[in-house]
């Protein structure tokens, strides 16, 4: 039997030391933001980037 892949979103912070920092996005119930297919994680990883006032940068992540 196949496993199903999944997806996640991570989010790239530059702390003020100078060094990057990944932290993966969470649904409202604290768990992985999980999506079944990389298309749909990387529209909402755009939305994301879209929408940041920061310039945070996210990427799309295979967890299985």
């Amino acid at each position: 039997m196949e496993r199903e892949e999944k997806y996640c979103i991570i989010k790239e912070l530059l702390m003020p030391n100078g060094k990057k920092q990944n932290v993966i996005i969470l649904d409202g119930g604290s768990e992985v933001l999980e999506f079944n297919s990389y298309e749909k994680a990387d529209y909402m990883a755009s939305v994301f980037e879209f929408n940041s006032d920061s310039g945070y940068k996210y990427r799309v992540r295979k967890i299985s």
